[in-house]
C-alpha cells in the first residue's frame, strides 16, 4: 500500500491578469498527451483507458513543451493546467527550475524534490538525507495518486529526471528551451513523439521509455496574435493592429507588453505606438543580445522609455537582483524608495507586463525582460542597490533571530545602508511567516554572497537564519547554509568565525541524522576553539561577540 498523505493543495502558480487566446491545436495536443481520455483514444478503446487508469501502470503521460524564450511555453502550460484541474483530483505540483534565468542559478534537482515533498505534506525533519532516498520517498508518496507535475523552465529534460513521479497515474508537463536529445527517463514503456501543430505525430520507438512527447512551440499565428491584441487592448483598428503585430513576431511576451501600453493610453492613435517601436529598433541605447530578438528588444525599449523616472529606477534595479522573486519591502530597499510608493510602482510595472505577480505580494520578471534590464542597468547604481538588498534580508533576518532565540547573544553588525526598509517583525509568528515567504530568496542570496566574495555577509546571513531553520525543521537547508558559511569563513581566515561555522555545521548534520558527516565538522570546531583559548604567537583580532558566543 502506498503511504497515505494529506490531500495536496493547489500548488500551480496562478496567472494573474493574463488573457489567453489561440493555441487551439496545441491545447488539443496537450489533451491527447496528458488527459486519460486523450490517451485512451490513441490506444483504441475507452475500456483500455479505464483499465490503465485503475492499475496506474498501463501508460505514462508526459510531454515537454519546447520553444524559444517569450514564445509562451509557461503561458500555455499554466492555462492548460488550470483548465484541466478536474482531471487531477489529488492536486497539482509546480516548480520553476529557473533554467533560463540570467542572474540566479537553476534550482538543483534535490532542492526541487524537497519542495515537492513538503507540498505533499512531509515533515521536513522526516526527509531523508541523500538525494536518491529523497527521490524514492517522493515516488512512493506519488504512487497511485492522480496528479499533474508541472516542471517549468527546465535547463534540460535530464535535469527534470529526479522530479518525475515514477508512476503513470500522474501526468508530467515540462517546459524548456532546449530540445531533449532523447526521451524523458520515466519508468515505463512506450514511444517518443515530436508533435508539431497541424502535423501527424512523429513516433520514435523506444521500448524502455514511456509514451513521452515533445510539443514544438512557435509564435502565434497572425490571426491568433490579432485576436489576443484586440481582446487585451480593446482596439478595433485592423490596419494599425497589423502594423503593431509585425513588431511582436507572434511572441505572447511582446504582445502582452504592447497590449498593456495600448490599454493604458486608449486615446492615443496606434500609429504613434507603431512609430515608437520603429524608432526603438535602431535606438543607440537599446541593448543588443543574442537572446532578445529585434522586435522584442524594440518593444521592451519603448516600454522602458515610457516609464516615469522612479518606475525606471525600480525596473532597472530589479534586473540584477539575485533573488527568484521579491516582495514590496525588499523591492523598496533595492530602489531606495518609500514602501508605499514602491507598492504603487510594482502595480504599474505589473500593469505594463514588465513584472508578474505570481503569488499575492510576490513579483518576478520574465528572464528576457530581466536580461534587458541587466543590459540597461548602470553598474555603480546596481552595486549600491545590491548592498541595500543584502542589508534588507540580513537585518530583517537578524530581527527574527533575536525574537526566536532571545537567549543567544547577538553578533556585531554594521547598521543597514541608507534607504533600506526593514520588514517589521514583533512576534515569533511574524518571524516564521516572513521566513516562510522569503526562504528561497534567503538561500539564493546566501549562495550569491559567497560566490561574489561578500564573505562577511555570508556567515552573518547564516547566523541570522539559524533559529528560523531550526524552528521550521528545514534540516537539509540548514546543512547547506552552514556548508556555505564554512566556505566563506575559510576565505575570511577568521578563526572565531570558522569555529562558529564548523560547530553549527556539525549540529546541522546531527539534526539531519547524518552523524558521520557531523564528526569531522565538530572536531574542526573543537580544534579551533582550543586555538582561540590558547593561541600560539600572534593572530588577527577576532570579533569579540563571536569569541564570547563560542568560548565564553
Amino acid at each position: 500500500m502506498p503511504e497515505q498523505v494529506a490531500p495536496v493543495p493547489e500548488h500551480v502558480a496562478t496567472v494573474i491578469g493574463r488573457l489567453f487566446a489561440g493555441r487551439e491545436a496545441e491545447l488539443r495536443r496537450l489533451d491527447e498527451a496528458l488527459s486519460p481520455e486523450g490517451t485512451a483514444s490513441q490506444e483504441g478503446t475507452a475500456s483500455a483507458s479505464r483499465e490503465g487508469t485503475a492499475s496506474g501502470e498501463r501508460m505514462a503521460r508526459a510531454i515537454a513543451i519546447v520553444g524559444a524564450g517569450g514564445v509562451g511555453k509557461t503561458w500555455l502550460a499554466l492555462h492548460w493546467a488550470h483548465r484541466n484541474a478536474h482531471l487531477f483530483p489529488d492536486g497539482q505540483l509546480h516548480v520553476d527550475l529557473r533554467g533560463s534565468d540570467p542572474v540566479t542559478p537553476p534550482v538543483p534537482p534535490e532542492e526541487a524534490v524537497r519542495g515537492f515533498l513538503l507540498a505533499l505534506g512531509t515533515d521536513p525533519r522526516a526527509i531523508p538525507a541523500g538525494p536518491e532516498a529523497q527521490t524514492r520517498l517522493y515516488r512512493r508518496l506519488m504512487a497511485g495518486r492522480r496528479m499533474l507535475v508541472l516542471i517549468d523552465d527546465a535547463p534540460s529534460t535530464a535535469h527534470a529526471e529526479a522530479l518525475l513521479p515514477g508512476t503513470t497515474s500522474s501526468a508530467v508537463l515540462v517546459t524548456t528551451r532546449r530540445h531533449p536529445p532523447g526521451p524523458l527517463p520515466v519508468p515505463g514503456a512506450g514511444d517518443v513523439r515530436v508533435l508539431h501543430p497541424g502535423e501527424p505525430d512523429v513516433r520514435v520507438p523506444h521500448p524502455d521509455r514511456p509514451d513521452v512527447r515533445v510539443l514544438a512551440l512557435e509564435g502565434l499565428s497572425e490571426q491568433e496574435a490579432s485576436r489576443l491584441l484586440v481582446r487585451s487592448a480593446g482596439t478595433t483598428q485592423p490596419h494599425a493592429v497589423r502594423d503593431l503585430l509585425r513588431h511582436c513576431a507572434g511572441l505572447p511576451l511582446a504582445l502582452g507588453i504592447v497590449a498593456a501600453r495600448v490599454a493604458a493610453r486608449p486615446h492615443l492613435p496606434l500609429d504613434t505606438l507603431t512609430a515608437e517601436l520603429r524608432n526603438a529598433i535602431t535606438h543607440p541605447e537599446a541593448p543588443d543580445t543574442g537572446e532578445i530578438t529585434g522586435g522584442l528588444r524594440a518593444v521592451l525599449h519603448a516600454a522602458h522609455l515610457s516609464l516615469a523616472e522612479d518606475a525606471k529606477r525600480l525596473f532597472l534595479a530589479l534586473g540584477p537582483a539575485p533573488v527568484p522573486d521579491i516582495g514590496v519591502p525588499a523591492a523598496a530597499s533595492l530602489a531606495a524608495l518609500p514602501t508605499a510608493r514602491t507598492r504603487t510602482l510594482m502595480r504599474l510595472l505589473e500593469a505594463a507586463h514588465l513584472v508578474i505577480q505570481h503569488r499575492p505580494g510576490r513579483y518576478r520578471m520574465h528572464d528576457l525582460i530581466r536580461l534587458y534590464a541587466l543590459g540597461q542597468a548602470e553598474p555603480t547604481s546596481s552595486a549600491a542597490a545590491l548592498r541595500r538588498l543584502v542589508d534588507h534580508y540580513l537585518h530583517t533576518a537578524a530581527r527574527g533571530e533575536r525574537i526566536l532565540a532571545p537567549q543567544t547573544e547577538p553578533i556585531t553588525m554594521n547598521p543597514p545602508a541608507q534607504g533600506v526598509d526593514l520588514t517589521p517583525l514583533t512576534t515569533g509568528q511574524d518571524a516564521l511567516e516572513w521566513f516562510d515567504a522569503e526562504r528561497d530568496c534567503l538561500l539564493t542570496l546566501l549562495r550569491w554572497t559567497a560566490d561574489h566574495d561578500w564573505n562577511e555577509n555570508t556567515w552573518r546571513i547564516a547566523w541570522s537564519t539559524d533559529a528560523m531553520l531550526q524552528h521550521t525543521g528545514h534540516v537539509h537547508d540548514r546543512v547547506r547554509v552552514w556548508e556555505t558559511a564554512v566556505f566563506a569563513a575559510e576565505r575570511l581566515g577568521a578563526a572565531a568565525v570558522q569555529c562558529l561555522a564548523y560547530r553549527r555545521l556539525g549540529h546541522a548534520h546531527l539534526q539531519a541524522g547524518d552523524h558521520p558527516a557531523a564528526l569531522p565538522a565538530l572536531r574542526r570546531a573543537l580544534a579551533l576553539a582550543r586555538h582561540l583559548r590558547h593561541p600560539r604567537g600572534t593572530r588577527p583580532a577576532e570579533p569579540r561577540s563571536v569569541q564570547r558566543h563560542l568560548i565564553g
